[in-house]
């Protein structure tokens, strides 16, 4: 056997553009830069939160969906070059990429979760959308609820159910989505700026033997962009176990989360 590793900058077939694009995305240090661009195999870091074969496997792996209501989140940007998300996940399947829109305002980005609404299924429409609430994301879920949309507001940075384990709801969330990977029963879809955004983010320990996430700001600081797309996936791990079966939640209610609706 004759084995030979040809990175990008070597191939005829790729464009500089592309190359550039990697590094501005996800960092020259980041395993998706080692893998897509240098052909590399990824390194196994202690510190990230998502290793890059859980991701990339759960986009190859071809598994029977269980049936389950869906549930979608939604990343509301706060300024500049951040982006507004929407994930979809039902059950063990995230059907289609995550959507992303930039320079919206709190009525556009309820319209255009609205939209999404009316163009899904009956069937298919979603038990909840987790809305993220820091910022201006409490307009929008205020906005959709008025709508007679099932929406719920978030905020990531209060206190997780697990408080012995997590310093946040964010950590929480992070490492909940981090197992169901892990399981290697589910599947996402094709979802190149997805997959480097769940990559991308380190966690560590506090003093208080806590887990802390990495936050966007921490990441940019590394060079790194926002994981909008991958913060609104997280997001569809806070939904409520008790929404009933028309797909409408539970007002008033304790969470086993950590927060009341």
């Amino acid at each position: 056997w004759w084995t030979r590793c040809v990175p990008c900058a070597e191939s005829g077939r790729v464009s500089k553009d592309y190359v550039a694009s990697m590094a501005s995305s996800y960092g020259e240090d980041s395993n998706v830069y080692r893998v897509r661009v240098l052909g590399e195999f990824p390194r196994v870091e202690d510190d990230c939160v998502v290793p890059l074969d859980l991701v990339e496997a759960a986009v190859l792996r071809d598994v029977e969906p269980v049936a389950s209501r869906a549930l979608w989140g939604v990343d509301v940007a706060r300024f500049g070059d951040d982006a507004t998300a929407l994930a979809k996940r039902a059950g063990n399947v995230v059907p289609e990429p995550v959507k992303t829109w930039h320079g919206k305002d709190v009525m556009q980005v309820a319209g255009l979760v609205k939209a999404e609404w009316d163009a899904t299924e009956s069937a298919m429409r979603p038990a909840e959308i987790l809305v993220d609430v820091i910022g201006i994301g409490a307009g929008v879920a205020d906005r959709l609820r008025e709508l007679g949309l099932p929406a719920r507001g978030v905020n990531v940075a209060e206190a997780p159910a697990a408080r012995e384990r997590y310093v946040r709801l964010r950590d929480e969330l992070w490492f909940q989505a981090r197992d169901w990977l892990a399981a290697r029963d589910c599947r996402l879809a094709e979802d190149e700026a997805l997959v480097g955004e769940l990559t991308g983010p380190r966690y560590a320990i506090e003093s208080s033997g806590k887990l802390r996430v990495e936050s966007k700001d921490e990441m940019k600081r590394r060079g790194l962009r926002s994981p909008d797309r991958a913060d609104a996936f997280c997001l569809t791990f806070a939904g409520n176990p008790a929404a009933d079966q028309s797909g409408w939640w539970k007002t008033s209610r304790k969470l086993d989360t950590g927060y009341v609706v």
